[in-house]
């Protein structure tokens, strides 16, 4: 039986539609001390995808996270532009503001938006990065949109000659290719996700999509569609308890809970792992 592994992800940014830069869960001592306490309670291990930017407001917030948590740290790009996000100046930026503050080398990249090109992932490999954890393998319509039904919902290698790159796919439900992170189970609701999820298992190995915005209500500024305003506020004020219930949920199902490096090595080890080579690397954005 494959084994079955889980990383509770986070992406750690500016809220979103907040165009101060502003995170609430860093600047409000109370959503920060009920993330930490969840995190505990529930023995989970977490993978922080940290948009590097944010490290000079934020630096003592994610200094907290390290000391609280079981929590590892990777890149999530230094500006979250998703126009920049594959290019060598931007990931050589963030990981030289990783390595400051750190005083390591990161080994993993998530694109804004999953917005990686075959140019930005031959510049992970160039730069010596393990993984990235990009992919959107199912169908966004509108504005950050994407159509990747074609990509595997499994972690696969990218090859370039004798070199690879690990891929680890956003979470999306088998045949019909529905997205089933944090955002996307609390809009549909957890019945119904519940329903889905039963239907259609999830993957063996799940990066689990989660963002502090997920947990609350941001900050919405001005120009922010009826449509994303009812997205990013349907069930906002549940955000804490869902991720609670869904932890549960992967757990009784024979989920084990890692960081993104132990399952690296786990995938690594695996001697028929699905690869791609570069050249036939594909990624549509709408």
């Amino acid at each position: 039986m494959m084994r079955k592994l889980i990383c509770i992800t986070i992406d750690l940014e500016a809220d979103y539609a907040n165009t101060q830069g502003h995170t609430r869960m860093f600047e409000e001592p109370a959503l920060m001390d009920r993330y930490i306490d969840l995190i505990r309670r529930t023995g989970v291990k977490v993978t922080g995808f940290l948009v590097t930017s944010i490290l000079e407001r934020y630096g003592d917030a994610i200094r907290r996270l390290e000391r609280e948590i079981p929590i590892e740290f990777a890149l999530h790009s230094h500006h979250h532009n998703t126009e920049t996000s594959g290019d060598r100046a931007e990931i050589e930026l963030a990981a030289k503001t990783y390595r400051d503050f750190f005083g390591r080398e990161p080994i993993g990249y998530r694109a804004p938006i999953g917005a990686i090109t075959r140019e930005g992932l031959a510049n992970l490999m160039d730069l010596g990065f393990r993984y990235d954890a990009s992919v959107f393998a199912s169908i966004r319509p509108g504005k950050n949109g994407y159509w990747n039904t074609h990509m595997p919902i499994e972690p696969f290698r990218v090859t370039r000659g004798t070199e690879s790159i690990l891929e680890f796919p956003f979470p999306a439900l088998p045949t019909i290719r529905l997205n089933f992170g944090l955002p996307w189970i609390k809009l549909f609701g957890l019945r119904l996700s519940s329903l889905l999820m039963r239907l259609f298992p999830p993957p063996y190995v799940v990066a689990f999509t989660t963002h502090a915005h997920d947990l609350y209500a941001p900050h919405l500024s001005d120009g922010v569609t009826a449509v994303e305003k009812m997205a990013l506020l349907r069930n906002s004020d549940k955000g804490f308890d869902i991720l609670e219930t869904m932890i549960e949920r992967f757990r009784t199902t024979g989920y084990e809970f890692a960081f993104m490096s132990e399952i690296c090595e786990h995938v690594e080890s695996i001697s028929n792992l699905r690869s791609m080579p570069i050249e036939q690397w594909r990624y549509y954005l709408l």
